[in-house]
């Protein structure tokens, strides 16, 4: 059964992530089957960055996921695609010993004075007795993400908050926003380069399309960096994910994926074709120019030339 009541809005908890939590006999089993990554054999602690798919290999959602225990997995997401996705769920569910909820749980990323950094790949669990209150994950660079249950305290450990947006960024993880459910192939937002696709694994939804790519195809499109000038306030609605981006034909050469405010710019993801980022790219109007591009992939990786 999956619960659709939306999680309270507080002022401590201004951020667009929700956290929701799948539990049950099946909760690993369910992801298995439903997820581009790989959930088997994973111990408490496992950390999956992992994506969701329709039929025709359109990423729908992204999530990343901490295994709890064998029957407790909590995952994070924009708050608005979680909500689509549990509706898109709810009816595997309905034939699955595990169920979907939503927490009240808070997210944040903060840089920690740590002498040695933890594993990236292995979160660490805090309990309050045998209650989960807090979730702590490594996102490289000296930065953690935490998930903490509303109700508990923070450690006081760390030296300075950083946005999720910018971590996001500064980490190239391209995130599924709600404009941009099923706009994307995997391989757009480099899903198959950062470990969110598993190509040893059983079947999942949208495999075909997503396998077939990889091993036969060359993605038309891949992650970069961009930043854009903040000078022009009055048209700052129209910098948004999925916004358009050409050449200087005008021609549609790409899309923005997320964004962040730093400084007096915006940092931007966007899915590109490759030809493109060596020349100009525009947002909407040609005096929009984008600045930096940068390829957030090796030059070495195969998978962006000709077979």
């Amino acid at each position: 059964m999956t619960d659709m009541t939306p999680p309270p809005k507080t002022a401590a908890s201004a951020d667009t992530d929700l956290v929701m939590t799948l539990a049950g006999a099946d909760a690993v089993h369910f992801l298995q089957g439903q997820t581009t990554a790989d959930f088997e054999n994973t111990e408490a602690g496992a950390v999956r960055f992992a994506a969701f798919c329709n039929p025709k290999g359109r990423v729908i959602a992204d999530v990343l996921a901490v295994i709890v225990n064998a029957e407790h997995v909590m995952m994070r997401g924009r708050q608005a695609v979680m909500t689509a996705l549990a509706v898109h769920l709810k009816p595997y569910l309905s034939f699955s010993k595990s169920s979907l909820s939503h927490s009240d749980w808070r997210v944040s990323c903060r840089t920690v004075n740590a002498a040695k950094p933890p594993p990236e790949h292995t979160a660490l669990m805090h309990y309050d007795a045998d209650t989960i209150v807090g979730i702590e994950i490594p996102r490289g660079d000296g930065i953690i993400e935490r998930w903490q249950a509303s109700e508990s305290a923070a450690p006081t450990n760390d030296t300075a908050l950083l946005p999720l947006a910018e971590v996001d960024i500064i980490t190239a993880r391209a995130r599924v926003e709600l404009d941009t459910i099923g706009a994307y192939l995997p391989q757009d937002l480099n899903y198959d380069l950062n470990g969110t696709v598993s190509f040893t694994k059983g079947c999942y939804t949208g495999q075909e399309i997503v396998a077939r790519l990889h091993y036969r195809g060359t993605p038309k499109r891949r992650l970069y960096r961009a930043s854009l000038d903040n000078t022009f306030d009055e048209r700052h609605d129209a910098i948004a994910p999925g916004a358009r981006l050409s050449n200087q034909a005008n021609r549609a050469v790409g899309s923005v994926v997320n964004l962040a405010s730093q400084d007096n710019a915006q940092q931007v993801l966007i899915e590109l074709t490759p030809d493109a980022a060596s020349d100009s790219v525009f947002l909407g109007e040609p005096d929009r120019a984008l600045s930096t591009i940068q390829a957030c992939f090796e030059e070495s990786d195969q998978s962006t030339s000709p077979l």
